[in-house]
C-alpha cells in the first residue's frame, strides 16, 4: 500500500520537460530545413549525389518527429499517472 510519494514533484518534472520537448522539436525543424536547403538554395553541395543525399533527410525527419511525439506522449502518461497515484495515495491514507 501506498501512503506517500512526491506527486508535485513529478508535476514539476513533467512541466519542466514540455518546453524542453517544443524547444528540441524547433531545433530539429530548424536542422532539417536547412539540410532541406543545402542542394538547390543555398547549394553548399549540388549534383546528383546531394540530391539523393538530402531527399533521404526527410525520411530522417520523421524518425525524429515519431520522437518528439513519443516525449510528448510520455510526458502526458507521467502527469496522468502522478495523478492517478495522488488519489490512490489518497485513498489509502483515508483508510487507516
Amino acid at each position: 500500500m501506498i501512503t506517500y510519494a512526491d506527486t508535485n514533484e513529478i508535476n514539476n518534472i513533467t512541466k519542466d520537460l514540455s518546453p524542453l520537448i517544443n524547444d528540441l522539436e524547433s531545433e530539429f525543424n530548424s536542422l532539417f530545413k536547412r539540410l532541406s536547403n543545402v542542394p538547390t538554395i543555398t547549394k553548399e553541395w549540388v549534383g546528383n549525389q546531394a540530391t539523393f543525399y538530402f531527399s533521404k533527410t526527410s525520411e530522417d525527419k520523421l524518425v525524429y518527429s515519431t520522437l518528439i511525439n513519443e516525449l510528448r506522449s510520455f510526458v502526458q502518461e507521467l502527469n496522468s499517472e502522478s495523478i492517478n497515484l495522488d488519489h490512490q495515495i489518497q485513498a489509502n491514507n483515508s483508510e487507516k
